[in-house]
């Protein structure tokens, strides 16, 4: 059993936001828009996958993601959406979140 105290996601993101980092902020001007679809809810994750990939996939928190795309976590299932996908340093950033129309629907003139 390991010694080091558990450290939650709120401990985790309150220290990134805390820390100075003396204009280390991340270039998110690149990257590439990809087109991905949810597959699945598990609990408080959602599993989507890259429509042109479905290699590339993509999990994040439910919440999370409804909230980027100003819906309910209801109705994430089977929904498309596009964000912008920039490599960083360090890790993968996703940015500019945008839901795809729903299916049937027509764009006004």
């Amino acid at each position: 059993m390991s010694d080091h105290p558990k450290t939650g996601l709120g401990d985790v993101l309150a220290h990134v936001v805390n820390c100075d980092h003396e204009g280390e902020e991340p270039d998110l001007s690149g990257g590439r828009r990809v087109e991905y679809v949810v597959t699945g809810i598990r609990g408080a994750l959602v599993d989507a996958h890259a429509v042109d990939d479905p290699t590339n996939k993509y999990v994040t928190s439910a919440a999370v993601l409804s909230q980027n795309l100003k819906t309910e976590v209801g109705s994430l299932l089977g929904r498309h959406f596009s964000c912008r996908v920039v490599p960083g340093n360090p890790g993968t950033f996703f940015v500019d979140f945008q839901a795809a129309p729903e299916p049937g629907a027509q764009a006004s003139a």
